[in-house]
Protein backbone atom coordinates (compact mmCIF):
# COMPACT_ATOMS: atom_id res chain seq x y z
CA UNK A 1 0.00 0.00 0.00
CA UNK A 2 3.12 1.92 0.90
CA UNK A 3 4.65 1.99 -2.08
CA UNK A 4 1.60 2.02 -4.45
CA UNK A 5 0.58 5.33 -2.64
CA UNK A 6 4.52 6.14 -2.48
CA UNK A 7 5.16 5.97 -6.16
CA UNK A 8 1.51 7.07 -8.02
CA UNK A 9 1.75 10.39 -5.22
CA UNK A 10 5.10 11.22 -6.39
CA UNK A 11 4.03 11.63 -9.78
CA UNK A 12 0.95 13.07 -9.00
CA UNK A 13 2.61 15.55 -7.07
CA UNK A 14 5.11 16.80 -8.80
CA UNK A 15 3.04 16.50 -12.25
CA UNK A 16 0.49 19.21 -10.50
CA UNK A 17 2.99 21.26 -8.96
CA UNK A 18 5.24 21.48 -12.15
CA UNK A 19 1.78 21.58 -14.57
CA UNK A 20 -0.05 24.15 -12.80
CA UNK A 21 1.46 27.76 -14.10
CA UNK A 22 0.91 26.18 -17.67
CA UNK A 23 -2.26 24.80 -17.13
CA UNK A 24 -3.54 28.44 -15.58
CA UNK A 25 -1.32 30.38 -18.54
CA UNK A 26 -4.06 28.07 -20.90
CA UNK A 27 -7.15 27.98 -19.09
CA UNK A 28 -7.47 31.43 -16.89
CA UNK A 29 -7.26 33.54 -19.73
CA UNK A 30 -10.08 35.36 -18.50
CA UNK A 31 -8.77 35.79 -15.19
CA UNK A 32 -5.33 36.93 -15.98
CA UNK A 33 -3.16 37.76 -19.01
CA UNK A 34 0.43 38.39 -17.30
CA UNK A 35 2.73 35.95 -16.15
CA UNK A 36 2.93 37.78 -12.28
CA UNK A 37 -1.13 36.95 -11.92
CA UNK A 38 -0.62 33.34 -13.23
CA UNK A 39 2.49 33.15 -10.62
CA UNK A 40 0.07 34.77 -7.97
CA UNK A 41 -2.58 32.60 -8.29
CA UNK A 42 -0.28 29.39 -8.18
CA UNK A 43 1.46 30.90 -5.35
CA UNK A 44 -1.97 31.61 -3.43
CA UNK A 45 -2.95 27.69 -4.33
CA UNK A 46 0.28 26.54 -3.22
CA UNK A 47 0.10 28.36 0.30
CA UNK A 48 -3.43 27.35 0.60
CA UNK A 49 -2.30 23.36 -0.54
CA UNK A 50 0.40 23.33 2.10
CA UNK A 51 -2.03 23.91 5.19
CA UNK A 52 -3.52 20.79 4.25
CA UNK A 53 -0.83 19.22 5.65
CA UNK A 54 -1.88 20.54 8.99
CA UNK A 55 -4.91 19.88 9.05
CA UNK A 56 -4.47 16.48 7.48
CA UNK A 57 -1.49 15.65 10.49
CA UNK A 58 -3.98 16.84 13.15
CA UNK A 59 -6.54 14.75 11.91
CA UNK A 60 -4.07 12.05 11.86
CA UNK A 61 -3.26 12.51 15.72
CA UNK A 62 -7.13 11.68 16.20
CA UNK A 63 -8.00 9.14 14.28
CA UNK A 64 -6.35 6.06 12.36
CA UNK A 65 -4.32 6.46 9.10
CA UNK A 66 -6.98 4.59 7.12
CA UNK A 67 -9.51 7.19 8.23
CA UNK A 68 -8.12 9.83 6.55
CA UNK A 69 -6.16 7.91 3.40
CA UNK A 70 -9.07 6.54 2.33
CA UNK A 71 -11.02 10.00 1.76
CA UNK A 72 -7.80 11.99 0.79
CA UNK A 73 -6.70 9.40 -1.94
CA UNK A 74 -10.31 8.91 -3.17
CA UNK A 75 -10.50 13.05 -3.54
CA UNK A 76 -8.17 13.28 -6.27
CA UNK A 77 -10.10 10.99 -8.72
CA UNK A 78 -13.07 13.51 -9.49
CA UNK A 79 -10.93 16.51 -9.06
CA UNK A 80 -8.68 15.57 -11.58
CA UNK A 81 -11.02 14.38 -13.76
CA UNK A 82 -12.53 17.87 -13.47
CA UNK A 83 -9.68 19.37 -13.88
CA UNK A 84 -9.38 17.60 -17.28
CA UNK A 85 -11.61 19.72 -19.10
CA UNK A 86 -12.46 22.37 -16.94
CA UNK A 87 -11.75 26.60 -17.57
CA UNK A 88 -11.27 29.99 -15.75
CA UNK A 89 -13.48 30.10 -12.23
CA UNK A 90 -14.11 26.48 -12.51
CA UNK A 91 -10.68 25.33 -13.19
CA UNK A 92 -9.14 27.55 -10.48
CA UNK A 93 -12.04 26.79 -7.77
CA UNK A 94 -10.60 23.01 -8.47
CA UNK A 95 -7.53 23.61 -8.76
CA UNK A 96 -7.57 24.64 -5.19
CA UNK A 97 -9.47 21.51 -4.05
CA UNK A 98 -7.08 19.21 -5.43
CA UNK A 99 -4.07 20.78 -4.25
CA UNK A 100 -5.24 20.18 -1.00
CA UNK A 101 -5.91 16.70 -1.10
CA UNK A 102 -2.55 15.94 -3.18
CA UNK A 103 -0.59 18.48 -0.72
CA UNK A 104 -2.53 16.36 1.93
CA UNK A 105 -1.22 13.10 1.34
CA UNK A 106 2.34 14.10 2.08
CA UNK A 107 2.34 13.41 5.67
CA UNK A 108 -0.42 10.23 5.50
CA UNK A 109 2.72 8.73 3.88
CA UNK A 110 5.04 9.62 6.27
CA UNK A 111 2.57 8.65 9.11
CA UNK A 112 2.10 5.35 7.29
CA UNK A 113 5.80 4.71 8.28
CA UNK A 114 5.97 5.82 11.19
CA UNK A 115 3.19 4.38 12.66
CA UNK A 116 3.67 0.83 11.26
CA UNK A 117 6.58 0.07 11.00
CA UNK A 118 8.89 -1.66 13.85
CA UNK A 119 11.29 0.70 14.67
CA UNK A 120 14.27 -1.07 14.28
CA UNK A 121 13.36 -1.14 10.06
CA UNK A 122 11.91 2.59 10.29
CA UNK A 123 14.92 4.94 9.00
CA UNK A 124 15.87 1.72 6.14
CA UNK A 125 12.15 1.88 5.06
CA UNK A 126 11.25 5.86 5.10
CA UNK A 127 14.75 5.79 3.09
CA UNK A 128 13.21 3.19 0.89
CA UNK A 129 9.47 5.85 0.67
CA UNK A 130 11.81 8.49 -0.49
CA UNK A 131 13.52 6.40 -3.40
CA UNK A 132 10.37 5.33 -4.94
CA UNK A 133 8.72 8.99 -4.50
CA UNK A 134 11.70 10.60 -5.66
CA UNK A 135 11.82 7.91 -8.61
CA UNK A 136 7.75 8.22 -9.49
CA UNK A 137 8.53 11.98 -9.29
CA UNK A 138 10.89 11.89 -12.11
CA UNK A 139 8.25 10.42 -14.32
CA UNK A 140 6.18 13.39 -14.00
CA UNK A 141 8.53 15.70 -16.43
CA UNK A 142 8.56 13.26 -19.11
CA UNK A 143 5.09 12.19 -19.03
CA UNK A 144 3.71 15.65 -18.91
CA UNK A 145 5.96 16.16 -21.71
CA UNK A 146 4.94 13.77 -23.82
CA UNK A 147 0.75 13.81 -23.44
CA UNK A 148 0.73 17.33 -23.77
CA UNK A 149 3.07 17.90 -26.84
CA UNK A 150 0.76 14.79 -28.36
CA UNK A 151 -2.98 16.57 -27.64
CA UNK A 152 -1.67 20.23 -27.40
CA UNK A 153 -3.35 20.09 -23.76
CA UNK A 154 -3.60 19.08 -20.44
CA UNK A 155 -6.46 16.51 -20.71
CA UNK A 156 -4.66 13.32 -21.41
CA UNK A 157 -2.15 14.58 -18.74
CA UNK A 158 -5.19 14.93 -15.92
CA UNK A 159 -6.67 11.76 -17.01
CA UNK A 160 -3.61 9.20 -16.79
CA UNK A 161 -2.90 11.18 -13.37
CA UNK A 162 -6.73 10.30 -12.22
CA UNK A 163 -5.77 7.08 -13.46
CA UNK A 164 -3.03 6.82 -11.01
CA UNK A 165 -5.03 8.41 -8.07
CA UNK A 166 -7.42 5.79 -8.35
CA UNK A 167 -4.67 3.16 -8.28
CA UNK A 168 -3.99 5.13 -4.67
CA UNK A 169 -7.50 4.98 -3.89
CA UNK A 170 -7.71 1.06 -3.93
CA UNK A 171 -4.45 0.69 -1.94
CA UNK A 172 -6.13 3.05 0.39
CA UNK A 173 -9.25 0.28 0.69
CA UNK A 174 -6.51 -2.53 2.12
CA UNK A 175 -5.18 -0.54 4.29
CA UNK A 176 -5.39 -1.22 7.89
CA UNK A 177 -8.35 0.09 9.52
CA UNK A 178 -6.77 -0.80 13.12
CA UNK A 179 -4.98 1.76 15.12
CA UNK A 180 -1.10 0.28 15.91
CA UNK A 181 -1.72 -0.03 19.46
CA UNK A 182 -5.10 -1.83 18.78
CA UNK A 183 -3.55 -4.37 16.43
CA UNK A 184 -0.56 -5.17 18.20
CA UNK A 185 -3.26 -5.62 21.35
CA UNK A 186 -5.29 -8.26 19.16
CA UNK A 187 -2.48 -9.80 18.05
CA UNK A 188 -1.70 -10.53 21.48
Amino acid sequence: VLLVATACGGVIFNATTIAMPKVFDERLSALTQSTFGIGALVCAIYAIAAFSQYCVGRLIDKVSVRAVFVPVALMQVPLLLMAASLQNWAMLLVAVALMFFVFGQIPINDAMVARYTDEHWRARVYALRYVVSFGGSSLSVPLIARLHGASGNFTSVFLVLSGLAALIGVAALFFPRLRPAVALAAAE
